[in-house]
């Protein structure tokens, strides 16, 4: 959705007229803020303020996606159980403050509103936000003691997902800034392929010295087989997922398991022989991180788990009892 593409709302006062969402959670205000904060954030870093730096990336991050929630609707920017922020959100004026949602909220929210703003993203956003109120709110020296190549990158990242959601990019955002942050930007995700592809190659030699890697053909088909029927332990991930299912392993060519979040959910177009009542539903699940117990390979992020040829959907399959909506006013 662009900057200025935002929804017709309804908003009328008493009068019947037309009132704008209040500043503090219109999408344009909002989006013309992170700009600022991030352009400051990039004049932190060339005077050599580390801390600064940090602190304005935060900020920018946060209104920015804050931004692109309202581009959608500025109730999603509020906090649900406050009536009055509501109803702000919608043009209609109460006379009070709007509470706004904090920034882990958010980046939740954007994990249903952003493509591939899976799990690692969203706790990377979060930890910037810890650091950032640690700073802020307490002696820690939390964001002194980052270095860039910390954090940087999943910044960069991040921020360039909700911009392209919105139709915009980098350059958009920063001006004529952002060569240096595009430049980073392809840096960082070009890291993330080679260092998946390597520990793939190391995984796959070291794992050719064991006995199982050792195993004859036949053998080792067996042995394959068999770990496909080992369960999914979801300790074994950085991260908790909404699905994790089995998926052969590119090094050793086992069964290892893929873990990710729901990206679509659709009725299945074969409705035959279901019961009344009830409907088979589809859902897509997009890969965000591997491992494999026999080998040990770990991969964690889109871009880590993509780069190696984990790319497919899981789709599951599954019958749920409809939900019917409660009848009103036919008393």
């Amino acid at each position: 959705m662009s900057s200025n593409a935002n929804m017709d709302f309804f908003k009328i006062s008493k009068k019947g007229k037309r009132l704008p969402p209040p500043v503090a959670v219109a999408h344009e205000t909002l989006l013309a803020k992170s700009k600022l904060m991030a352009k400051r954030s990039v004049d932190a870093k060339q005077a050599g303020m580390d801390t600064e730096c940090q602190l304005w990336a935060a900020g920018a991050l946060e209104l920015l996606a804050k931004a692109q929630l309202s581009g959608i609707h500025p109730s999603l920017v509020v906090e649900a159980e406050n009536t009055n922020s509501l109803l702000e959100a919608c043009g209609i004026p109460t006379s009070t403050k709007v509470r706004t949602i904090n920034a882990s909220v958010a980046y939740a929210r954007l994990n249903h509103t952003v493509p591939h703003f899976s799990t690692p993203v969203i706790e990377g956003c979060k930890k910037l936000a810890d650091r950032r109120n640690a700073e802020l709110h307490s002696g820690e020296a939390a964001c002194a003691a980052m270095p860039f190549e910390a954090w940087e990158g999943d910044f960069w990242n991040a921020a360039d997902l909700i911009l392209k959601s919105m139709d915009m990019d980098l350059q958009e955002w920063l001006g004529a800034d952002s060569k240096a942050p595009k430049a980073l930007l392809k840096a960082h995700r070009l890291a993330e392929v080679n260092a998946a592809k390597q520990r793939v190659i190391h995984h796959a030699s070291e794992f050719k010295k064991t006995e199982n890697g050792k195993l004859g053909r036949d053998k080792f088909k067996l042995f394959k087989a068999q770990t496909q029927q080992r369960p999914i332990d979801y300790r074994d991930f950085h991260y908790l997922y909404s699905q994790t299912w089995h998926h052969e392993c590119p090094a050793c060519k086992t069964w290892g398991a893929a873990a990710g979040d729901m990206v679509w959910e659709e009725a299945a177009e074969d409705q035959d022989d279901v019961e009344y009542g009830y409907e088979v539903i589809e859902r897509g699940f997009s890969p965000s991180e591997f491992y494999c117990p026999t080998c040990g390979l770990s991969l964690v992020g889109d871009a880590a788990v993509n780069a190696v040829g984990i790319n497919e959907e899981f789709v599951e399959t599954k019958e749920v009892e409809i939900k019917y909506e409660p009848e009103y006013g036919n008393d």
